[in-house]
């Protein structure tokens, strides 16, 4: 269901605060700007218009001076020190960023998070007001920084409300800016809306990832639950869900005050193909049962690329945890498959012939521990000594504890366990205010 997209509404609380009403200052910065070009600029209420160029598309940019008030029930994206929490309390102002989203909404919200950077390089906290939820300033930068963009769970955030007899309405915010309908799940529970939510999420990458805008009952194929049943999705509008569930429930007509009245839809499923053929949906609730077994959702190939070119790009803060020895370190592989296997090369279908996604294995991605970083590279560009933390299923020759020489670029993911937090390469932000708090204690 595609319809006229909202803007993306950020409010930026910089590290100096008398940053925040220095036009001199901020269109210095954009002048300089060497990721977008500024083609238009318009002084209009106190703040700026501008036409923003980024990889050839032009976007509408508003900056905006505002009074500051910390919003209640926004997620917690990130971890913010005490020090940084105290600043945020204190902020009485901010610059409120908003952008037009083009048409790939995670180009759009990297070039956000650019302006951002350029127009306030050091940055305490960015309150996503599209999404709901609160950003390291750190990460922003960091992320501005890169030429790898975010990934897509950043472009929402879910919500989780209960009332007193255990009932939970899930909701989505930030899919409207991306010309999405925003995504709900009504009639959950205290013991089951976990499963729901990891439904929700899987549904709204799915969405995201799509050339063309899902309509209201088109069906999304988002795993294989058991051997006979595949989850298959859909959404109605919230006005035509409610009466499925009754006036009463929580997030029925009642509840849908302070923007759940919009363009917002509750998810179904289509158990088998015959009722997808008849028109007839079933709540997400029926699937309660099997979900218990934690299902893998699928991921596209872009966003395998994408965490594999973050974890590539910041492959430094391996080498700086290294030189700790506090520091325990796990590398994620991609080792060749040398052989056809029938589960690997399964043509994956549900339901009548419907293709899902599965694909021949070229690799096996598997864990490792990193032992050891080579004084120099071996003649065959081997880099490090790790040792095989797992159980290959299709990968040939190797074995749990085995150990042996790989090379940097064989890296798809990495974690990084130090004794206050287990870091990924999406939280480089973490490790440098780790590092930060170590040099201010010493002090």
């Amino acid at each position: 269901m595609m319809f006229e997209r909202e803007h993306s509404y950020m409010t930026v609380l910089p590290m100096e605060p008398k940053e925040v009403d220095d036009g001199v200052l901020h269109l210095t910065r954009l002048r300089e700007a060497k990721d977008f070009r500024v083609n238009g600029l318009e002084e209009k209420n106190g703040g700026l218009k501008l036409k923003v160029t980024y990889r050839k598309e032009d976007y509408n940019v508003s900056l905006l001076p505002v009074d500051f008030a910390a919003p209640q029930l926004y997620r917690t994206e990130h971890f913010f020190s005490d020090r940084e929490i105290k600043a945020i309390e204190r902020a009485k102002k901010g610059l409120s960023v908003t952008v037009e989203f083009g048409a790939d909404a995670l180009t759009s919200y990297h070039l956000q998070l650019k302006i951002i950077h350029t127009l306030l390089p050091r940055t305490l906290a960015v309150f996503d007001d599209s999404a709901e939820k609160i950003l390291s300033g750190r990460w922003v930068r960091l992320a501005a920084e890169s030429a790898v963009v975010p990934e897509r769970r950043y472009l929402y955030s879910i919500q989780a409300i209960s009332d007193e007899g255990g009932a939970v309405w899930l909701h989505s915010h930030g899919l409207n800016r991306c010309g999405l309908s925003e995504l709900e799940i009504l009639d959950s529970h205290q013991e089951t809306y976990r499963s729901h939510y990891s439904i929700a999420e899987a549904m709204a990458d799915r969405m995201l990832e799509l050339e063309e805008p899902l309509q209201e009952g088109e069906p999304l194929y988002l795993t294989q639950l058991t051997d006979e049943l595949h989850l298959v999705t859909t959404y109605l509008r919230w006005d035509r869900a409610v009466p499925l569930y009754g006036e009463t429930v929580l997030g029925g007509t009642a509840d849908r005050g302070e923007g759940h009245d919009g363009n917002t839809a509750v998810i179904f499923a289509y158990p088998t193909q015959e009722d997808f053929e008849h028109g007839k949906v079933a709540k997400i609730g029926v699937y309660d049962k099997v979900l218990k077994g934690r299902p893998v959702y699928l991921t596209d190939e872009a966003e395998t690329k994408q965490r594999k070119a973050l974890a590539q790009e910041r492959l430094y803060m391996i080498r700086e945890a290294y030189a700790d020895p506090e520091n325990k370190i796990l590398l994620e592989l991609a080792l060749p498959v040398t052989r056809a296997d029938e589960e690997a090369q399964d043509d994956g279908k549900a339901w009548d012939g419907e293709e899902t996604r599965s694909e021949e294995r070229t690799t096996e991605e598997l864990w490792f521990e990193l032992i050891q970083i080579l004084p120099e590279p071996e003649e065959d560009g081997a880099a490090f000594l790790a040792r095989l933390d797992q159980q290959p299923k299709f990968a040939q020759g190797v074995a749990r504890d085995d150990m042996g020489e790989y090379r940097w670029n064989q890296i798809t993911h990495w974690l990084i366990c130090t004794p206050h937090h287990r870091l990924t390469a999406n939280d480089a932000y973490l490790w440098e205010l780790e590092q930060e708090e170590k040099n201010y204690e010493q002090r």
